[in-house]
């Protein structure tokens, strides 16, 4: 079962516990309160970009020995 609610400033979802696991609803709330975050963001895209290459130089920094380790 799932119904919802809508309103002029908000939604009410309203489903069956079975719909969702603990992880999947936890992974659903998180990813609303990231959309909710971007969307009060003062951020550019040129910033976003430049924070996304970073992060992600970063990481691949930290673990591509793991990786590179699976392959030879």
């Amino acid at each position: 079962m799932l119904t919802y609610q809508t309103t002029d400033k908000t939604v009410n979802l309203s489903f069956s516990k079975e719909f969702l696991s603990a992880h999947e609803l936890t992974r659903l709330i998180e990813m609303l309160r990231v959309k909710e975050l971007i969307s009060k963001s003062q951020m550019s895209d040129d910033d976003a970009s430049l924070l996304d290459n970073e992060l992600k130089e970063n990481w691949w920094r930290e673990n591509q020995e793991r990786f590179l380790a699976k392959i030879k």
